[in-house]
């Protein structure tokens, strides 16, 4: 039952503090595009893509993301059709109204993830007449410091235990 022990305990409350702290502090990488697309008609799309390669991102680190498309209304009535990724209603959704504002679900994150690109493609519905303003993508990595921090941390702890056994 050595394990127990307080100097054990607080050695565990440690490393579980440090992978909070570690989740905790997050960078934000922003990608604005604007397409300046319109929409006019039942059956016609516009498709574009957000990059985030070249805004530092590491790929597979990005933990949530947020999109948020401004729609501009030319008629009163229309319904659009966001497919991002390639999965329907995975994080598009059927909308009436000037904006479209959701977070990333698994699908469209984990896409993001395996090569920092975000396809969308928006149709448009019946009587729908619309233009395509500004796309902006926002995605929440781990900062780098927060992960060289932990890294010193962990070896900190094995430096330490290490000394301890040569005692």
């Amino acid at each position: 039952m050595d394990m127990f022990n307080f100097s054990n305990i607080k050695k565990m409350g440690l490393a579980i503090g440090l992978l909070f702290s570690a989740s905790t502090f997050a960078s934000t990488i922003v990608d604005v595009v604007d397409p300046n697309l319109s929409l006019s008609g039942f059956g016609s799309s516009v498709s574009y893509q957000h990059d985030i390669t070249d805004d530092g991102f590491t790929f597979g680190s990005a933990t949530s993301a947020y999109l948020e498309i401004e729609v501009n209304n030319l008629d009163f009535w229309e319904t659009l059709l966001f497919k991002i990724e390639r999965f329907d209603f995975d994080s598009g959704a059927i909308t009436l109204g000037s904006m479209f504002a959701g977070n990333l679900e698994v699908e469209a994150l984990a896409a993001l993830n395996a090569d920092g690109l975000l396809d969308i493609t928006i149709y448009s519905g019946l009587f729908t007449s619309v233009k395509i303003g500004q796309s902006t993508l926002t995605v929440q990595v781990p900062a780098p410091e927060t992960m060289l921090l932990f890294g010193l941390a962990i070896a900190g702890l094995a430096v330490r235990r290490q000394r301890q056994l040569q005692k």
